[in-house]
């Protein structure tokens, strides 16, 4: 009796794991593989476009998905880059770098990550295309190519202690400076139209002599930092400025654009000419502009999207001429200052302000402050706008035509500065005789419309067209 029923328990006990054998036998069969076709599969991109990057120097990275759409896995033979070795671009395929890969598996519902990045090597003097693509194998007869894309940018690096000579840095190729570089005294660095100046961190423009900046409304000078993918080139605090020491001068900058620096230009004891036209300062983690005993002449100009002060005076002398300073920021960034900042002048000098024809517009409810002994009695101006709810002067012979009302600005958040159809200040400026070189603004449009009417700001209103529907 007790063998026939170990006998009856044995044969329970095979039909049971028999049972579940045929089963997970049946759902491997389900899991069983196939070969990937174009019906099977689907791209997060056909194209994937890089940022410019310099030459010789390694891009951020960019993912590419390849999706299974299938309920089963797939094999993909092989997947490589066309240019094979011999690419500029190169693969990250589960932590490794390659050109190549073979014999890859999706599973069902599930997705392939391939990263991709770029080391350049660019020829010459001028940004050149480079482009490859990438080769997905299905069946020894179908695949599908990705295509990849990005500009070269070549570049010297200047990594030199110091300008001992008359020195011009014309156009291109783009300057990487690697470190602080001063300008000896009595020596003139003259920077080119369509110049670009790129700075490491910790580097800086140090300017014992004399600096002369002469860009063109099409040909502009840039100065900033060297991260240029999109997510990161207006990120404030890159590199840390332009220094004009006492003594030194005259300088002029011309159609230059200042992006990404800690200050951009800081002064100090400057008793030559200095003179800003049409130059654009933005994202800076601290203020655009800070004078120190220096007289300064700005024409055109805009700064905007700035952490702290636009412009910062102590024992500094200022006169703004067609100017917009704007107190919007991008991406979160906080804001510390007003937009204009009368700080104690140094003891022997005074601060002095003359606005005409400006704006001076951003969130804070009084974009002209003081600290410490600043005052406000030294400010004039005339046909500008700004935003000033405070202590702000009544009307004289100082202050005249001044509006206290929105702008209306296109849309400052993304640098766009230029006046929408119902600005306030669309007509509403004044060119004064004395101001010879008011008649264009930084975009070369002139600024005396047919009906003989002035804007206020750096730039005009103009026309758009509107496309109908």
């Amino acid at each position: 009796m007790s063998d026939t029923k170990s006998l009856w328990g044995l044969t329970c006990r095979l039909f049971f794991f028999t049972f579940i054998g045929l089963f997970f036998l049946q759902s491997c069969t389900e899991e069983k593989e196939q070969l990937a076709t174009p019906s099977l599969l689907s791209f997060s991109h056909d194209t994937v476009r890089f940022d410019s990057v310099f030459s010789a120097e390694v891009s951020p990275t960019k993912l590419v998905r390849i999706y299974n759409r299938s309920g089963r896995p797939v094999r993909l033979p092989r997947l490589s880059l066309v240019g094979g070795a011999e690419s500029a671009f190169s693969l990250l395929i589960d932590g490794a770098a390659t050109s190549e890969k073979e014999n890859l598996r999706i599973d069902a519902h599930d997705s392939l990550t391939l990263v991709v990045r770029l080391r350049p090597e660019v020829q010459g003097t001028s940004s050149s295309l480079v482009s490859d693509e990438v080769e997905v194998f299905m069946t020894n007869t179908l695949s599908h190519r990705l295509r990849l894309e990005a500009w070269g940018l070549p570049h010297i690096d200047f990594a030199e202690d110091e300008i001992t000579k008359d020195t011009d840095w014309a156009g291109a190729p783009a300057r990487i400076i690697t470190k602080p570089i001063v300008v000896r005294k009595g020596v003139t660095l003259r920077i080119l139209q369509g110049a670009s100046i790129y700075f490491r961190p910790k580097a800086s423009l140090t300017v014992h002599g004399r600096l002369i900046v002469e860009g063109t409304t099409n040909q502009r000078v840039l100065f900033a930092g060297t991260r240029l993918d999109s997510a990161y080139k207006y990120t404030p605090g890159q590199w840390q400025g332009l220094l004009l020491t006492p003594g030194s001068g005259p300088h002029s900058i011309r159609n230059a654009t200042f992006r990404s620096a800690v200050t951009a230009i800081r002064t100090d004891s400057i008793f030559e000419s200095c003179y800003l036209e049409s130059v654009i300062i933005t994202s800076c983690s601290r203020d655009a502009i800070a004078l120190r005993r220096t007289s300064l002449y700005m024409h055109g100009c805009v700064l905007a999207q700035n952490s702290e002060a636009a412009v910062s005076l102590r024992g500094a002398d200022v006169t703004m001429h067609f100017c917009t300073l704007s107190g919007d920021t991008r991406f979160g960034q906080a804001r510390r200052s007003s937009l204009i900042l009368l700080d104690t002048p140094p003891e022997g000098s005074e601060n002095a302000l003359r606005v005409f024809n400006s704006i001076v517009w951003g969130n804070y409810s009084d974009e002209v402050r003081t600290t410490g002994k600043g005052t406000l009695d030294i400010v004039s101006a005339s046909h500008s706008l700004f935003k000033w709810t405070k202590n702000r002067p009544v009307s004289s012979a100082r202050w005249e035509e001044i509006l206290y009302i929105d702008p209306l600005l296109e849309n400052p958040a993304k640098l766009n500065v230029e006046l929408k159809t119902d600005s306030p200040a669309r007509g509403s400026g004044y060119l004064m005789k004395q101001e010879g070189m008011g008649l264009y603004d930084l975009k070369g449009r002139k600024r005396i419309h047919p009906d003989g009417t002035i804007d206020r700001g750096a730039l005009v209103y103009e026309e758009r067209s509107v496309t109908k529907r």
